[in-house]
């Protein structure tokens, strides 16, 4: 290959895998199988994914699960009731749907203005492995300095990014796209770091109330059962009502009335709900509201 053949297929138009377009170096990324994607169809994806590990097939497939999650966002989700961290925010933030099970990471770079331009994305609380927060510092250009703060935030790993040998938490599921770690940057000014620590434990506090991570816990005065017996109180006498329920099925020769049924599968979700420590609920309304778009 000739040096001016070699510049050009660097530097020279390639034909958009999706809409066809020939678009140059700075418009277009790179995916699998030599084929490349351009900044308007790159627009329709995920932020939160590398596209270069991905088919065009399988991005076409991203592309379907983007527009059903904008839809399910515009229909649904956004209908209910939200609470967002920070209240008000600079740069990203995070908003909380839990009468959904979704949650979605706001970037004021993708909101743009004069109009929506980006689908909206949903992330179900069952598909977050682990969150933890963090910050960024850089090295003072003069010695004996304290270091500069650069960003804080928290990082969001999703059940895809989990390594093999980590441990999966009953009722998680894996996210169909996402398996690198997500960072929600909550400041990157001196401006804003006075506050991020206050952004940051909120942001895990309400994690935390989802995944149910000090349920198990009392207060000083509180001699009743915490939160968490009470609810694995309720799916034990669930679980044996269930067993009652097939031995009576079983002596009626299987037959089981509708009122029966429905008790049955009360009892069920209250057996989920003490497994995953109150995780499926929030499975619960998010299948829901997707199943409304079928």
């Amino acid at each position: 290959m000739g040096l001016g053949e070699f510049f050009k297929n660097i530097f020279g138009k390639k034909p958009c895998a999706f809409c066809g377009k020939e678009v140059g170096m700075m418009k277009r990324t790179k995916i699998k199988n030599k084929e490349y994607i351009c900044s308007d169809c790159d627009d329709m994806c995920s932020f939160h994914i590398k596209k270069y590990k991905f088919t065009k097939d399988e991005l076409s497939g991203h592309m379907e699960y983007m527009k059903r999650m904008d839809k399910l966002f515009t229909d649904h989700v956004s209908q209910t009731k939200s609470y967002l961290l920070p209240s008000a925010y600079s740069d990203m933030a995070i908003e909380f749907f839990d009468d959904a099970g979704f949650f979605r990471i706001r970037d004021r770079r993708y909101e743009g203005s004069g109009g929506k331009k980006y689908p909206t994305e949903l992330f179900r609380y069952d598909t977050v492995a682990s969150y933890e927060p963090y910050i960024l510092e850089d090295e003072s250009s003069e010695q004996g300095k304290e270091k500069v703060f650069k960003e804080c935030g928290i990082k969001i790993k999703f059940v895809g990014a989990l390594d093999v040998n980590e441990e999966l938490k009953d009722g998680l599921r894996a996210h169909p796209y996402i398996t690198d770690e997500v960072k929600v940057v909550f400041a990157n000014s001196e401006r804003d770091k006075e506050n991020c620590g206050k952004y940051v434990d909120n942001a895990i506090h309400h994690f935390n109330f989802i995944f149910g991570v000090h349920d198990d816990e009392k207060g000083l005065f509180d001699f009743g059962m915490s939160k968490k017996e009470k609810r694995d109180l309720v799916g034990a006498v669930a679980f044996t009502k269930t067993a009652m329920a097939a031995v009576k099925a079983a002596a009626n020769g299987g037959e089981i009335s509708e009122e029966e049924q429905e008790k049955i599968k009360e009892n069920m979700e209250k057996m989920q709900d003490a497994q995953t420590d109150g995780l499926a609920a929030y499975s619960r309304r998010a299948d829901e509201l997707e199943a409304m778009l079928v």
